[in-house]
């Protein structure tokens, strides 16, 4: 089968890799669609956090959706022709932090595997916990987004907004839309910053009351804070971008005893710098995020079937195999929201 093997920063090549077997209890999807990510581009571009155990020169990816191809006698809850959609990774269940609540920082994630080929093989874990079958009346291409989606609800969850609260999101890529669209849902009055007008006009549709157009010569700062009441500053400020300097600008929108968000993950060994005399006097609450929970997969998509993540919003592109470096590079530059790779038609 054809794949995309990542070979390391800014290399990727379009290679023939052995079918995968079918694992015991667990099935083969034959992979029709796949989209780009932020950690897509982050592993491409530059050093990434997280080790996902696939060994040298893996396949690139972790978002698919697709057909059923195949399936182990002992799966008896999907059939052969069954439109799904695998989350990238689920959860032990076990451990002392699934215990706590926290499935989102369990150690002993069961992870997907690269979704960039024609033939993925989804484990008994993942199809039990975090496999949906895809209804007719929704567009299978925009299927993917279950994984960027269970983001953007652990975030927007963690936000636990009021109605009328003022919330700022910096970054309108697929993650950013993605909380806006929830925020808002939950009685939110939402400023969305980016450098993008494209993103800024996607963040419009996807519920901002106000957009900032971010430029060099922007005091963000003092544009975010004057579309509050008095300039007192957001109840909630979240960055949605990845960078450090961006985690520090996100810190002073916040209002005093507000919370911060700092939810994109940054490259490895980079660091900020907090005013402390802020941080104190002011009561803020500034808290990391990660990843997202077995009910908020489960949110993501029931919000996706119910028609809260629009496809003409969220998929962008037509590209290739053969071409997916191109949507790499497109969605680093910003051209698009989540460009969509189309492996293979939805016939077996």
């Amino acid at each position: 089968m054809k794949a995309a093997i990542f070979y390391g920063l800014n290399d990727i090549r379009i290679e023939e890799r052995e079918m995968p077997k079918c694992p015991k209890g667990g099935l083969i999807m034959k992979v029709c669609y796949v989209t780009t990510c932020g950690t897509d581009v982050k592993r491409y571009k530059r050093p990434y956090a997280i080790d996902r155990g696939q060994g040298e020169y893996p396949i690139f990816g972790h978002e698919a959706s697709g057909l059923v191809y195949k399936v182990d006698e002992e799966c008896k809850d999907f059939k052969v022709g069954d439109r799904i959609v695998a989350h990238d990774a689920t959860a032990c269940g076990n451990c002392y932090w699934c215990k706590k609540g926290l499935s989102n920082i369990c150690p002993n994630m069961t992870r997907l595997g690269g979704t960039w080929t024609e033939y993925i093989a989804v484990d008994k874990k993942i199809l039990e916990k975090n496999t949906f079958k895809v209804p007719n009346n929704v567009p299978l291409e925009l299927a993917p987004a279950v994984e960027p989606m269970a983001c953007a609800m652990h975030c927007a969850e963690a936000a636990n907004v009021r109605l009328g609260d003022y919330v700022v999101v910096n970054g309108a890529g697929p993650l950013g839309l993605g909380i806006i669209r929830y925020v808002s849902a939950m009685g939110a009055q939402v400023i969305a910053c980016d450098m993008s007008e494209f993103r800024l006009e996607m963040a419009k549709k996807m519920g901002a009351k106000w957009t900032v157009h971010v430029t060099e010569e922007l005091d963000q700062i003092k544009a975010v804070r004057a579309l509050t009441p008095n300039e007192r500053g957001c109840d909630v400020a979240i960055e949605a971008v990845g960078l450090p300097k961006t985690w520090e600008l996100t810190i002073p929108m916040a209002r005093k005893g507000g919370l911060v968000l700092e939810f994109a993950g940054c490259a490895p060994g980079t660091s900020i710098t907090v005013d402390t005399a802020l941080l104190h006097y002011s009561e803020l609450t500034i808290k990391g995020l990660f990843h997202t929970t077995l009910q908020q997969i489960q949110m993501a998509f029931d919000s996706i079937v119910n028609g809260l993540i629009p496809r003409d919003v969220m998929i962008t592109g037509n590209y290739t195999l053969d071409n997916c470096i191109q949507s790499l590079e497109d969605h680093s530059n910003q051209i698009g929201i989540k460009n969509l790779i189309k492996i293979a038609d939805e016939t077996l």
